[in-house]
């Protein structure tokens, strides 16, 4: 096994030699070398240099994260050649044991060949005293020893022998198992050289992707983020529980009670185009599809509306579908966008086949393993699993074989909450409601069960005088690594470090819980829209 070492100690890299402090900054003036660039609090009161500096903390993750790619760079070559190596050795352990095997059986044929003849002039050595008697006394039988015969009957054993022996020293004058160790040998040097090749070219290949998305990773968490007013002029004085947007981010669509509204969006100004009262009471949620001009409305009235666009300003809704027994909740549309799945405040999950060139939906089947209202659901990357979030519990379900989902387990929660989410496969994020408390859970993926980890509990602000509103669902940019939460009063915007650890790098108090809102799809703007003001604010999300 291949080990990743590093040549100086680790004290080496972690203390100031000058100061004798712990490392905290690294310099990128090039008139510094190696471990001059290590920076401790005293020396950078003391440095003078115009050039960036980068927290050691992160430079020393992305040395360790370069030479982990390293290591399996080289383990893939050395495990390449000790394979074909091991194949050779395998080989030549084929042929010593046929060898052993063949110069058993000859020595074999050999013993038996030798006693054969020894039985043959035995035979010519056996007598019987009486018949010899006799034949001395009567003469009637000339009973002479006659050498031909046994001379011939031993060439015949003699012949018979070596055509089996000769038979069997074949093997040792075709050796196909030396034929194969040269061919092997030969593939080594030839062919081997070019799947080899080949093998560290595409993983050099995918060593540099990987590289340049941990550069481009980097380059973002040492990035701010600040957030710019862009429009704050349209006033709703209706709850707007939801906010979508369409595949291009210049259709937005919101809710203000039970109205639909259409707005045009250029560069966070807003327009209204159009509004729609097909529910009879407030709008929950709403989920846009990525691939047409459609979206999905679920309200307090039980029910769930299909929309479609038929022109610039105008849209065609569904009659209202009806399942649940209470309010709609939350809908989550798969990547596919054949299915619809809808939690309620009635504890049961829904599951829809949609048609949005029909602009229609059928009900499947239903899940109903819940024991309170369904607050929250997602899918992981694959939409192998879905999880569902009820207020002080959470559920894993498993597509089965005909690709219907089953459930796989519960996990209960002590800290109640509204909201969930699955930041990677590996890792689950529940935020607590609860007035007294001000944390976001983080629990990991342990043997096939999601298991809090106490340590990575991320603190946010203290806010003892509200609980935290079930609405506003958390959203996530990979790509440029911005994930946005709203607990209590804050909106916060969060990055995700090369450990994988979440840090806050903005937030914004609007001094109420009541805060609904979305980023868009590109992760340039912030919208929202709160019981304060009561209006639309619409911010530029820049990073700088």
């Amino acid at each position: 096994m291949i080990s990743s070492r590093m040549i100086e100690k680790e004290e080496e890299i972690l203390q100031c030699d000058i100061h004798q402090q712990l490392i905290i900054m690294v310099s990128s003036d090039p008139k510094f070398k190696k471990k001059q660039r290590l920076l401790c609090k005293l020396c950078m009161e003391n440095v003078e240099s115009n050039k960036p500096i980068k927290i050691f903390k992160q430079v020393k993750e992305i040395i360790v994260e370069n030479q982990k790619l390293r290591k399996s760079h080289v383990e893939n070559i050395v495990n390449f050649n000790t394979n074909s190596i091991q194949q050779i050795k395998l080989v030549l352990l084929d042929l010593k044991t046929q060898v052993t095997q063949n110069i058993v059986k000859l020595i074999g044929y050999v013993d038996q060949w030798m006693e054969e003849v020894l039985q043959c002039g035995q035979q010519n050595a056996t007598f019987s005293f009486f018949d010899e008697l006799e034949n001395l006394i009567t003469k009637t039988k000339n009973d002479q020893f006659n050498p031909e015969s046994l001379i011939e009957k031993i060439n015949k054993l003699n012949k018979s022998k070596c055509l089996k022996i000769n038979h069997t020293l074949t093997f040792f004058k075709s050796f196909q198992e030396t034929k194969k160790c040269e061919e092997l040998l030969q593939s080594i040097q030839n062919q081997g050289h070019e799947r080899c090749d080949a093998r560290i070219q595409q993983e050099m290949n995918q060593i540099a992707i990987q590289q340049e998305q941990l550069e481009k990773q980097q380059q973002m968490i040492d990035k701010k983020i600040e957030l710019k007013l862009i429009d704050d002029s349209n006033q709703s004085s209706g709850y707007c529980f939801a906010i979508v947007f369409d595949k291009t981010g210049s259709i937005m669509v919101s809710c203000e009670s039970p109205k639909i509204q259409i707005w045009n969006f250029d560069k966070g100004k807003l327009k209204l185009i159009n509004t729609y009262t097909q529910h009879q009471d407030t709008v929950r949620c709403l989920v846009y599809s990525k691939l047409r001009n459609s979206f999905i409305s679920g309200s307090i009235d039980h029910t769930i509306i299909c929309w479609q666009q038929i022109n610039q300003n105008e849209w065609k809704y569904s009659q209202p579908y009806q399942q649940h027994l209470e309010g709609v909740n939350c809908l989550i549309l798969n990547k596919q966008e054949d299915q619809v799945i809808s939690g309620s405040c009635d504890k049961q999950i829904n599951v829809w086949q949609v048609d949005f060139m029909k602009n229609q939906l059928t009900f499947l089947y239903a899940l109903d393993n819940h024991i309170n209202s369904v607050e929250s659901l997602q899918f992981n990357s694959n939409e192998t699993q879905l999880v569902s979030c009820g207020f002080d519990e959470f559920i894993i379900w498993e597509q089965g074989l005909q690709g219907k989902w089953e459930f796989k387990y519960k996990q209960s929660v002590a800290n109640k909450g509204y909201k969930i989410y699955l930041i990677n496969d590996q890792q689950l994020l529940w935020v607590t409601m609860d007035a007294d408390i001000d944390d976001i859970l983080v629990f990991e993926l342990q043997r096939g069960v999601f298991k809090q980890n106490n340590n990575k509990t991320i603190k946010l602000t203290k806010n003892n005088k509200s609980d935290d509103d079930m609405n506003f669902s958390i959203v996530h940019n990979q790509e440029k690594n911005i994930l946005l939460i709203r607990h209590k009063y804050h909106i916060y915007l969060f990055r995700q470090l090369i450990d994988g650890n979440l840090k806050v790098y903005n937030q914004l108090n609007c001094q109420v819980k009541q805060v609904f809102g979305n980023m868009t799809n590109d992760g340039e703007y912030l919208i929202f829209w709160d019981l304060k003001k009561e209006k639309y604010q619409t911010y530029e999300i820049l990073n700088i």
